[in-house]
């Protein structure tokens, strides 16, 4: 199985993990302004997404936090800033549990919009919004409509045009492939991996998110030993694109200090 990523830049790596169907070209702005920063950036595409091969095998969580693994590995790459993004924080988070010692490689950590657990229940209340585990199965097979889009601010006009000129779009995304994964991703229970963060750790939501609550984003920041929490007033679930300038000064302030 091949996995494609982009090197570009020297200095201190930093890999960007995006989420479910989207792919290392959706960081292009966190890219530049890193790299003219003077850090290295690593963006990759998850097996079955962007330009990776798109394998039947491998449809699950555990298998990605391996493929990271793997290329932090083969790249070899020392302190690193792990940015993850909605899936691909959970990513992150297998690769921290499967991982003999993840610290070796990584220093400090980013969790961009995402719940450790998205299945709600007695015992947890802020996983993805509406869902349960009596409608976890039918919500990854779209068979109802379980997320809000009139919660997400509308991304400036420049932004859409390269998300929208980004393939494979969601209309052509591979979900027969995928779907596997996506149900893995919904019923996987990272929570036990967050205190058990050893590394600085910046956890980053937007205000109208449509998916999750502001109070488990704040759980997850203060969860970790050494975590903050940072809201973006006029983001969604992407605050990378809807306001990525700020982001990015966000984003090499934490560098900066850690």
């Amino acid at each position: 199985m091949t996995l494609r990523y982009d090197d570009e830049g020297e200095g201190r790596p930093v890999v960007f993990s995006s989420g479910f169907q989207a792919q290392s070209a959706h960081f292009v702005w966190q890219r530049d302004a890193l790299v003219q920063a003077g850090y290295r950036v690593i963006r990759y595409d998850h097996r079955c997404h962007g330009r990776s091969d798109l394998p039947e095998h491998g449809q699950r969580m555990s298998r990605l936090a391996l493929d990271l693994g793997e290329l932090l590995t083969a790249l070899d790459l020392r302190d690193v800033v792990l940015v993850g993004h909605s899936m691909g924080a959970n990513v992150s988070l297998a690769h921290f549990s499967i991982a003999t010692n993840p610290w070796e490689r990584t220093t400090a950590f980013v969790a961009v919009d995402q719940s450790p657990k998205i299945v709600n229940g007695e015992d947890w209340q802020w996983g993805l919004r509406g869902i349960t585990e009596q409608n976890v199965f039918d919500a990854a097979h779209f068979r109802f409509e379980w997320f809000d889009n009139a919660r997400e601010p509308a991304m400036p006009d420049f932004v859409k045009e390269l998300v929208d000129s980004i393939e494979p779009s969601w209309e052509t995304f591979p979900f027969d492939k995928a779907r596997r994964l996506l149900i893995d991703h919904m019923v996987s229970d990272w929570r036990d991996v967050v205190p058990r963060i050893a590394v600085p750790t910046l956890v980053i939501t937007g205000r109208h998110t449509p998916f999750y609550e502001l109070e488990g984003m704040r759980w997850f920041a203060d969860t970790v030993p050494d975590g903050r929490l940072s809201v973006f007033e006029h983001s969604g679930h992407d605050p990378y694109l809807n306001e990525y300038p700020e982001f990015n000064a966000q984003l090499l302030e934490f560098i900066a200090q850690h």
